[in-house]
């Protein structure tokens, strides 16, 4: 039996919040349940997110295991006692060795068609609810050793660490996606690969209001939910919502649209240079152009604009900046009413 001290807990809880935050996002998980297996020996886990209605699983992360055992489990999920258990008690820990003997687990099926393949023999889960989301936050790990059931001790620290794996795995997430940004008067959402939201700013729900009025709820407008499932910018008369994707998740980021948007990304950045005081000759040596071309680019440019001049372009491009601070304001009025 291991008994987990106090101690042990404490530690492993600072570590997730002090070297955590340094971690990369892609790297975090394994490191974190590394961190785990200091505290509870196991030999392999998975840990992910779930709905219930209708019950998938949106995404996984597997640890020490082949990824075939999402198809091999799939068939068994609905019946599964031990996830139905999870389900039932939110927040708490689930030891299997206090459902149900080993005895009666190797008789079941599931334990001959996955258990058995994948050495499943005892498993120890958690599974939390996101407030933001919905979904269902879950981590089981497994032992290998019949002999080697999970006991109360760590049953119970699993329980009060898990809170801790959360929310430190959240803090990472938000730090890849917001590093160097100035989030505080824009419209932003962190959100799955299926369009359901995990982290999102004020503006962002009055903005998604105003374009769908009598939205409401934890998974994107339809429409925005496509662009986001098949990868691409989303895009009306009156805004833009761009795209950063990283693993599962997606950053988006409410921009006003304006005149400018008619511009290539070439023409946009020879005018961005051009208004910020760079000759012509510093814009051609960048591009790799001849002077007499990045005059013509501009020259085009202003026709496209609708524009005649230095002054204006650099007016334009003041107001295109300054569009998220007015969607900020837009969307405060509308809470206020």
């Amino acid at each position: 039996m291991n008994d987990v001290s106090a101690h042990a807990l404490n530690q492993v809880t600072l570590s997730l919040y002090r070297e955590g935050r340094d971690m990369l996002l892609h790297n975090f998980q394994d490191w974190a349940l590394g961190q785990v297996r200091s505290l509870i020996p196991f030999d392999s886990a998975w840990w992910g997110n779930a709905a219930s209605e209708p019950m998938k699983i949106h995404w996984l992360h597997l640890h020490n295991c082949d990824a075939s055992i999402m198809e091999a489990y799939s068939p068994y999920m609905a019946r599964d006692f031990f996830r139905a258990e999870l389900m039932a008690r939110p927040g708490q820990s689930i030891n299997m060795s206090d459902l149900t003997t080993r005895a009666r687990f190797v008789r079941t099926e599931m334990y001959r068609k996955v258990g058995k393949r994948y050495r499943v023999e005892w498993s120890l889960g958690t599974l939390l609810v996101d407030p933001v989301s919905s979904l269902s936050e879950f981590l089981t790990l497994w032992r290998h050793d019949p002999r080697q059931p999970f006991s109360e001790s760590e049953r119970k620290a699993k329980e009060l660490l898990m809170p801790h794996l959360v929310e430190a795995f959240r803090g990472v997430r938000l730090r890849h996606f917001l590093r160097g940004r100035d989030t505080r008067l824009k419209a932003w959402a962190l959100v799955d690969d299926q369009g359901f939201l995990r982290e999102v700013s004020p503006a962002f729900g009055s903005c998604l209001r105003a374009h769908w009025p009598g939205w409401n709820g934890n998974l994107l407008p339809a429409p925005l939910a496509k662009s986001v499932i098949e990868g691409r910018v989303y895009k009306t008369k009156s805004i833009t919502i761009e795209l950063k994707q990283s693993d599962n998740f997606r950053f988006l980021e409410v921009k006003a649209r304006s005149v400018l948007d008619k511009l290539t990304t070439r023409e946009s950045e020879i005018v961005r240079r051009y208004a910020s005081g760079e000759t012509y000759s510093a814009i051609a040596v960048a591009f790799e152009l001849s002077s007499t071309t990045v005059r013509n680019h501009l020259s085009h440019c202003y026709k496209k604009l609708g524009i005649h001049n230095k002054a204006e372009l650099a007016l334009l491009l003041a107001n295109k900046d300054d569009g998220s601070r007015h969607l900020f304001e837009q969307s405060l009025e509308g809470r206020s009413h």
